[in-house]
């Protein structure tokens, strides 16, 4: 349980709730979109209750740690190994772990800058559309979740659109694909497509305010 900094390097004990990854006074000074991100998952007996690690371990499509920590390009650390982000989540409430395997923390570099932005659903606040994007050592990454067949997936396209210019202007033409998209009741693929897109503007325009 707990957050713990040591130089850039931020790791978050999986029993850590949601609540104390929002008020962490060490998050929010290392990494203060992760700290934002999760003031805004669900109510706030969710926010006292839910954990990190259980947010991960479940996999929800919608669900906003699987974004933040795909674009943190962060480590998942169970009871056995040490597991990249993109090689974490597999699918809808699927993952990498195996039978006996419990995640004990996460681990990430800190970013120079970072954001999270989400349309949500007004009842049960989970994401239609979440983009979160970091730019770091490695260059620019963006995750998007709520709105994958798939689950959460990182975003070619805004990353490709940022690589060279980290600023909302630069995805002034982005054009993200409604093809691999959900649709369900809350929205369409396209008009998924079309969130992606406000949300990506807004995230970067945050990260560099």
């Amino acid at each position: 349980q707990g957050v713990k900094v040591s130089g850039k390097t931020v790791t978050i004990g999986a029993a850590t709730t949601h609540y104390d990854v929002s008020t962490d006074e060490k998050l929010r000074k290392a990494c203060p979109a992760l700290a934002h991100m999760a003031s805004l998952i669900g109510d706030p007996a969710v926010r006292h209750r839910g954990t990190i690690g259980g947010s991960i371990a479940n996999n929800d499509p919608a669900a906003d740690y699987p974004a933040a920590l795909l674009a943190l390009g962060a480590t998942i650390i169970t009871n056995k190994r040490e597991i990249a982000a993109d090689k974490f989540f597999k699918g809808l409430f699927e993952t990498a772990l195996k039978e006996g395997e419990i995640i004990t923390a996460v681990s990430f570099t800190a970013p120079a800058k970072a954001a999270y932005q989400k349309f949500r659903n007004p009842a049960s606040r989970y994401a239609i559309v979440g983009v979160f994007v970091t730019k770091g050592k490695d260059g620019v990454r963006a995750a998007v979740t709520g709105a994958g067949e798939d689950g959460v997936f990182r975003s070619k396209e805004i990353e490709a659109a940022l690589a060279k210019n980290f600023d909302a202007a630069a995805l002034g033409g982005l054009k993200v694909p409604a093809k691999g998209l959900m649709s369900d009741i809350h929205a369409s693929a396209d008009y998924r497509a079309n969130l992606i897109a406000v949300m990506a503007k807004r995230a970067v325009a945050a990260a560099n305010a």
